[in-house]
């Protein structure tokens, strides 16, 4: 009975997962470009090494939709990062119904869909083992 409910929540997770991925997505559907006009960094002060990781990006970006202009202000840190100039075009996304909502890319969606689906296969791998081994060890006399 528990592995039914181990299964169960994983696959609930996976759902929800999956339906806010999509619903992102849905969300930001129309491409635009947008030109970056400003790019401001700062070095994290709770390090004291000078790596690329400890720089926090602040970009800011202008496009139009319908006629109207907005502004989008992107932050990165860490060490995935985009390295964008002024003056650079780049595509974002908006909603539609608000255009002042934008996102760079559904990258970030994806990797955030890979980790989570990455997740729950080694979740679901541990489940299948600990399964297997009940079923060996119960055989043997062990449990």
């Amino acid at each position: 009975m528990g592995y039914v409910i181990y299964f169960s929540v994983i696959a609930v997770i996976a759902v929800i997962g999956i339906l806010l991925y999509n619903y992102n997505k849905k969300t930001y559907t129309v491409c635009v470009e947008a030109v970056i006009t400003n790019c401001d960094v700062r070095i994290k002060r709770n390090d004291s090494s000078s790596h690329e990781s400890n720089k926090i990006y602040y970009y800011t970006c202008e496009y139009y939709y319908e006629g109207q202009q907005y502004i989008y202000k992107y932050t990165q840190s860490g060490s995935f990062q985009y390295s964008f100039a002024i003056g650079q075009r780049i595509d974002i996304y908006i909603d539609p119904n608000k255009p002042d909502k934008a996102i760079l890319d559904h990258s970030s969606d994806k990797v955030g869909l890979i980790v989570l689906l990455s997740i729950l296969g080694a979740l679901t791998l541990a489940g299948i083992a600990i399964l297997v081994l009940t079923k060996i060890y119960s055989k043997i006399g062990l449990v």
